[in-house]
């Protein structure tokens, strides 16, 4: 085989990788406007296959005493490195072919968005490329339940604040759903993003309870774009929860009581 050819491959596979990596990274398009998720994690998919190919060509011709660069297998190991760092990133656990991209914890009664997802929509029309991403409407069930933290629901709110502070989560709004015979009812809107993708989603935490030894909260997260998400939203809700979950056991343990 070529090697000439594979590095050529794969150094177009890798460029494309860090063209649509850039373009995320300081928004300058949007996933749900242009399906760059996609297109980034079929580049590195190709660019891994493409390098493996490439480094048993390359360690052939070595061993053949045959002159190779040292530069082509370093351009091999960064192309399946770039597959490992968005499986580390992003998580292939995560990776779901579900036609859907809003997700919640509960979904007998999910927290609400204060506008509908027509309203949030960044765009309002699908160009006709993309129709074949377009999906229905409906709400999914996540794989986690609704949270129960050993808390009242001021504190919980004050570990909210911190996990969305230090991830750079921007509050949208503040929605008071208290009813009589409720304590609190509190539902916050996110402006969400994962550290590693960038991708920006909307992200609702409702933290509801009657008493001031434990808080019930429940957490969705939709993609205002007619796409599906590949499980993007219900990674976010998993980290979302892990986030909550490891703060309430920080402030306990900073506190003396485990």
């Amino acid at each position: 085989m070529n090697l000439k050819i594979i590095e050529v491959f794969c150094a177009f596979m890798l460029g494309l990788q860090v063209i649509f990596f850039q373009l995320m990274q300081f928004r300058s398009i949007e996933p749900w406007h242009f399906p760059a998720i996609v297109f980034l994690c079929t580049s590195a998919l190709l660019g891994c296959v493409g390098a493996i190919f490439g480094i048993a060509s390359w360690v052939i011709r070595k061993q053949g005493q045959a002159p190779v660069r040292t530069e082509t297998m370093l351009l091999f190991v960064v192309c399946v490195s770039s597959l490992g760092f968005l499986g580390f990133g992003y998580g292939w656990q995560n990776i779901d072919l579900t036609a859907g991209n809003d997700y919640s914890t509960d979904i007998s009664n999910p927290p609400q968005f204060k506008l509908s997802k027509a309203q949030r929509l960044h765009v309002k029309e699908v160009s006709a490329y993309w129709a074949f991403m377009d999906i229905p409407h409906r709400i999914l069930k996540s794989d986690f339940g609704s949270i129960v933290l050993p808390m009242s629901a001021l504190e919980v709110k004050r570990v909210v604040n911190q996990v969305t502070n230090k991830l750079g989560w921007v509050l949208v709004r503040r929605i008071d759903n208290r009813s009589a015979d409720q304590k609190f009812n509190d539902t916050y809107e996110f402006l969400g993003s994962h550290p590693i993708v960038k991708q920006r989603t909307d992200v609702v935490i409702r933290v509801v309870s009657n008493t001031a030894d434990f808080s019930v909260v429940d957490i969705r997260s939709s993609s205002p774009g007619r796409r599906r998400d590949l499980g993007f939203n219900e990674a976010m809700i998993r980290m979302l929860s892990d986030e909550l979950e490891a703060s309430v056991v920080n402030d306990r343990v900073a506190g003396g009581e485990l």
